[in-house]
């Protein structure tokens, strides 16, 4: 049984830590100046017909950038990591034919639909990490329909990483390419 004092004592912390997070939340309110500023934006200012991608590709971009970056340095921490462990035996995947049909309809569907949302994401909702997830489910269809061992065979770990290094390399050209000319890199895209 729980003693009254440690009930009294929990209740409390409860409730301070209730007031702090109010607190906090209520002295972290926007600015309303801020965002008229920004709803007044229009499409002839931000090339953009969604009014919420004009506001992130002009000014929360660069946060983005970082998060590419980062999510490189884990997948690289990742790679490393596995490379070193021991080799890991797959379990069969016992899928029926509807599965594996499906699967195999649904990849390059998902590939086409991934690379929309990544060419043209700055113009609606959508953009890099929404492609990024549905390619990612493109190569699970893949594996789910030939299985992981094909998958993996299909997919040469040298050329992904390299892939992968390119890909980065180009991203950071485009971002840097705009300040060789004195102009402001990724605005007005």
């Amino acid at each position: 049984m729980i003693s009254r004092t440690r009930v009294v004592i929990a209740s409390i912390v409860v409730v301070v830590f209730a007031a702090l997070i109010t607190t906090t939340y209520r002295m972290s309110l926007p600015d309303p100046a801020e965002s008229d500023r920004y709803l007044s934006l229009s499409i002839e200012d931000t090339g953009a017909a969604n009014r919420v991608s004009g506001i992130y590709l002009n000014v929360r971009l660069f946060d983005t950038l970082l998060e590419i970056l980062v999510f490189s340095v884990a997948v690289l921490g990742v790679r490393h990591y596995l490379r070193h462990s021991e080799s890991v035996i797959l379990p069969e995947l016992s899928e029926s034919t509807v599965v594996r049909t499906a699967a195999t309809l649904l990849g390059p569907l998902a590939l086409l639909l991934s690379a929309f949302f990544a060419l043209f994401g700055h113009l609606s909702p959508g953009g890099g990490f929404a492609a990024g997830v549905i390619a990612a489910s493109a190569v699970l269809y893949a594996a789910i329909a030939q299985g992981m061992q094909i998958t993996e065979s299909q997919l040469d770990p040298r050329r992904v990483a390299g892939l992968e290094k390119g890909i980065l390399l180009a991203l950071l050209i485009w971002v840097l390419v705009p300040l060789a000319f004195g102009q402001t890199p990724l605005s007005d895209l």
